[in-house]
């Protein structure tokens, strides 16, 4: 094709801008800009407040602070956004999350020469909890913005029915899954003998914040009210609001861990459990399954997606505690090798960062296709 091999030849500038880079938001921006950086000049425009050391100690990270999630922040963060689009002049403007769809792409009003902008809200704000107003003026705010949009990326079906429904351009929807390196870390054994884990119950792992939208406070109390001889519970990561959640004392908390460090978390763990209220795709699932783990997810947002049941795990109502008692009761009859395994080929067929990013190059290709023919 004749852009494949114009884009091999030019050095496309790439401007990446969030207002917050961390967890799963993190993975996705360090993968596709390692991709990025082997032929192309990438920067990314973010908080360091709200980002983690490896978003912010790579090269052509700039700091988007002081920023929060005020009117004042966000004029703020308009403004130098748009100082560094006409200063850096960048050939794609990647913009991530809902605040930073807003105002990065305000910020791109009345410029002679614009950037493509590509847009990936990582999770419909208008899908979110909330009242039917708040939801709807979410809504009302993409659906305007995305004319301002050359290509918005939907990262699970769930997301781009919706934003179908709530009436954003087909032509501009590409649903691209996340995808994560299939490379494995081997077993730390300094890591390992530093946690506790049982080898005579089985050891479910949460993975995640600490807060009500990955449901910890749910699963705090369902473990209180529904105790068991038979599961070692663990829990990793950390609070971002200001909330007082009581933690069972049977619980292990091994607070917030490196990202690095999640895969020896993952090795020694049985299964992974993720009670989300809402999830826009679900980074913590793949990542179980990438180290063969089964997972246990609620039925929310986009999870259902990447569960088949009892092939790679089990789906539960968060309205029902009686449906997770019997899957955890159901656990000690079944292959968990074997649904593992199944995960584990699921991930490889379709969640690879080899896929995700081929997808990207592809869609940046079509986009800039017009200043090569």
């Amino acid at each position: 094709m004749v852009y494949e091999n114009a884009l091999r030849i030019k050095k496309m500038t790439i401007l990446h801008i969030t207002d917050w880079a961390n967890g799963g938001l993190a993975t996705y921006l360090e993968v596709i800009c390692n991709d990025q950086n082997k032929s192309h000049k990438v920067y990314i425009l973010a908080s360091e407040d709200t980002s983690e050391d490896r978003i912010r100690k790579r090269d052509g990270f700039m700091s988007l602070d002081p920023y929060e999630r005020t009117i004042r922040g966000m004029w703020h963060a308009l403004k130098l956004s748009r100082k560094h689009i006409q200063t850096i002049k960048p050939d794609i403007l990647y913009i991530h999350s809902s605040f930073a769809g807003v105002f990065a792409r305000l910020a791109t009003l009345g410029l002679a020469t614009k950037p493509k902008i590509i847009y990936c809200a990582h999770g419909w704000s208008f899908l979110m909890q909330g009242s039917p107003l708040k939801k709807w003026i979410y809504a009302w705010i993409e659906k305007t913005l995305s004319s301002m949009t050359d290509a918005i990326i939907t990262i699970s079906e769930n997301e781009h029915r919706a934003a179908l429904k709530v009436g954003i351009d087909r032509n501009k929807l590409h649903k691209i899954s996340h995808g994560i390196s299939a490379v494995c870390e081997k077993p730390d054994p300094n890591f390992l003998n530093s946690n506790t884990f049982s080898d005579q119950k089985l050891n479910i792992l949460f993975l995640g914040r600490y807060d009500y939208s990955k449901g910890f406070d749910w699963l705090m109390e369902f473990i209180i009210n529904n105790p068991t001889d038979s599961i070692c519970w663990h829990i990793a990561g950390k609070a971002i609001v200001d909330q007082e959640i009581t933690i069972p004392k049977e619980v292990i908390n091994h607070g917030w861990v490196s990202y690095a460090q999640i895969p020896q978390l993952l090795l020694r763990c049985d299964i992974v459990i993720i009670p989300s209220r809402w999830e826009g795709f679900g980074l913590t699932a793949i990542e179980a399954m990438k180290y063969t783990k089964p997972i246990i997810t609620s039925r929310n947002g986009a999870l259902p997606e990447l569960v088949n049941a009892e092939r790679n795990g089990w789906l539960f109502d968060m309205s029902n505690d009686n449906e997770l008692s019997n899957i955890l009761q159901s656990l000690q009859t079944k292959n968990l090798n074997a649904i593992g395994k199944e995960g584990y080929d699921i991930f490889m067929k379709n969640y690879t960062e080899v896929r995700m990013t081929e997808a990207l190059n592809s869609l940046i290709s079509t986009l800039l296709s017009t200043k090569y023919n």
